[in-house]
């Protein structure tokens, strides 16, 4: 059986929304927590998908509960929020780009090779149906 993990996802901003009730209704997702430096932001996320707030990035990658964070913040916070995540013992799904310069995607592989846990950039437009139908042909 597989283990059961719990998310913390950081960044309750327009694009996040679509993540929650994915997360929610995972199967191997035991439970979802948000967190946004705009306490309002995780108290509207809280409320309209149920799930719990947690204070604080450093909260989050502090607890023993939590297996997983998933950035969802502005871009420019992506490679460290992400590195300091793993190095922290985090599996870490960050929404793209994966950081904005070289020495923070190198930060992030480093701490992958430290912390021997899982990075995944999360780049969905390879999803849309434009992209599925170029695939096809």
């Amino acid at each position: 059986m597989n283990k059961k993990i719990t998310v913390a996802i950081i960044g309750c901003g327009e694009f996040a929304k679509n993540f929650v009730p994915l997360f929610k209704n995972h199967p191997t997702v035991k439970k979802v927590y948000v967190c946004d430096l705009i306490k309002e932001k995780a108290q509207q996320y809280s409320e309209k998908y149920d799930v719990e707030i947690i204070e604080s990035f450093e909260k989050a990658i502090s607890s023993s509960e939590i297996t997983a964070i998933a950035i969802f913040t502005q871009r420019h916070t992506h490679g460290d929020l992400a590195a300091r995540a793993l190095l922290a013992g985090k599996d870490v799904y960050s929404a793209v780009p994966m950081a904005i310069s070289i020495e923070d995607c190198k930060k992030i592989i480093d701490a992958v090779v430290l912390s021997k846990k899982t990075y995944m950039m999360g780049e969905t437009c390879v999803y849309y149906p434009c992209a599925m139908y170029c695939r096809e042909k």
